[in-house]
């Protein structure tokens, strides 16, 4: 290869080189102009004023819903009158035993030299028992015997159903809410009070004509 051909080619390379980096450049510099171009013109456009929402004003206003109540069919006849309802209260004469307060004193002398009296246990209040509502509605009469324990105080504890006729009409459990009012004077031996057990109770109801 002859030097001129080398010299040409130089010459030929150094020519695409400095023209690769001209056109490089002045790309560079039209994206730059293009740029600020658009930049001004954004700048430049007037804002744009939105106009006033307007709503009318709203009244609020409550929906309710009334609710009618359904009628009721009135009887063809108006029910009997219902009779009054009356409660006695028997004691169990069998199973209970109520003595009178015994009037003999047994005076002992010694180093605590005292009076002791025995007594045994008395009635003061015996409750009225309420009238069962499904009994009564249905013109019903009945018993319950209920047992309790009188405590030393006079109050009774621990009520349990015996018996009861008839049954499912309430007479039971509204016997044994009146037994737990029951109030005695306690039974006292050698000068203290003692618990009964199994102190019988009938409560009898029954309707007045």
């Amino acid at each position: 290869m002859s030097s001129n051909t080398i010299v040409n080619k130089g010459i030929r390379l150094s020519l695409a080189a400095f023209l690769g980096i001209v056109t490089a450049f002045f790309l560079t510099v039209l994206m730059y102009l293009l740029i600020l171009t658009n930049d001004a013109e954004l700048d430049e456009q007037p804002a744009r004023k939105i106009s006033d929402i307007w709503q009318p004003e709203r009244q609020i206003t409550e929906n309710i819903k009334e609710v009618k109540p359904e009628k009721v069919d009135e009887p063809d006849e108006p029910p009997p009158d219902l009779p009054q309802q009356q409660t006695d209260i028997e004691m169990d004469l069998d199973a209970v035993s109520i003595a009178t307060p015994s009037m003999q004193t047994d005076i002992n002398i010694g180093l605590g030299g005292g009076f002791a009296r025995d007594t045994d246990y008395i009635p003061l209040y015996v409750p009225q028992p309420a009238y069962p509502r499904r009994a009564l509605s249905r013109g019903k009469e009945g018993y319950a015997v209920v047992e309790v324990i009188i405590t030393t105080t006079g109050g009774v504890r621990d009520p349990k159903l015996l018996e009861e006729q008839p049954a499912n009409f309430g007479f039971g459990r509204a016997a044994l809410k009146a037994a737990l009012k029951l109030k005695y004077n306690p039974r006292v031996v050698d000068g203290k009070p003692e618990e009964v057990p199994g102190v019988l109770y009938k409560f009898t109801f029954q309707l007045e004509d």
